[in-house]
């Protein structure tokens, strides 16, 4: 399954996601959760451990796609999202 997250990673939305994501599922966070770059102790990052990624378009839009590369995140960009949506038959938005 997909997760797609838009909100602040210290939402109840973010935290909900985050007891129902599977070792299986990927998350792309997208708009406002994009910040997540600032907070590498999430524990999503842990918890989803190379299956999280950050829209690269966001990321840029919010002067923040250096501060990703820097904390070695995943980026992906609005193709790679599509890939990813086209991946899963299931998907899942939390906002």
């Amino acid at each position: 399954m997909l997760h797609i997250l838009n909100q602040r990673v210290d939402a109840n939305c973010a935290t909900n996601m985050l007891r129902v994501v599977a070792k299986s599922d990927e998350v792309v966070l997208i708009e406002k959760a994009v910040q997540a770059c600032l907070k590498p102790e999430w524990t999503g990052f842990e918890q989803c451990k190379g299956r999280v990624y950050l829209l690269q378009e966001d990321l840029a839009s919010r002067g923040l796609f250096d501060v990703a590369k820097r904390q070695a995140v995943s980026i992906v960009d609005m193709a790679g999202f599509l890939a990813l949506s086209e991946r899963h038959e299931q998907c899942v938005t939390w906002y």
